[in-house]
């Protein structure tokens, strides 16, 4: 059986201004929108019976993260909603593996995680708008 793993990655200093364009661009169709923030999310496909041990884990945190950046992945999203926040995920589609997911699923291969089959990443938007 396998399972869906989520690893969140914080958004780093450089993303505020790509979030400002962002939100440039969305308010000339959502005029309400207060602010836009961003985080990464590998979804990971697990295929073993069981989690990952703690050092699979340890693993996995270091490959999605930033040397520069300790603690900028979590298994928990950064991204805190407020009652009238919106939350939008964009991705690839579920039905083909992307060229990206080959490469990660290469090197987590090389690591020693052969549970890993298919890495795919969304970038995760919360939308702030007035209630």
């Amino acid at each position: 059986m396998s399972r869906i793993l989520h690893f969140y990655v914080r958004p780093s200093g450089h993303e505020g201004a790509a979030s400002g364009h962002t939100r440039r661009k969305l308010q000339g169709k959502l005029p309400e929108l207060q602010g836009v923030e961003t985080e990464l999310c590998y979804n990971v496909n697990w295929t073993a019976e069981v989690l990952p041990s703690a050092d699979e884990m340890k693993k996995l945190m270091w490959l999605f993260g930033c040397p520069l950046m300790p603690g900028d992945v979590a298994q928990e999203s950064w991204l805190l909603l407020g009652a009238s926040d919106l939350l939008l995920e964009v991705g690839p589609r579920l039905n083909f593996s992307t060229p990206s997911s080959t490469n990660i699923v290469s090197v987590c291969r090389v690591a020693g995680l052969e549970a890993v089959d298919r890495v795919e990443t969304t970038r995760r938007y919360r939308l702030s708008v007035w209630p």
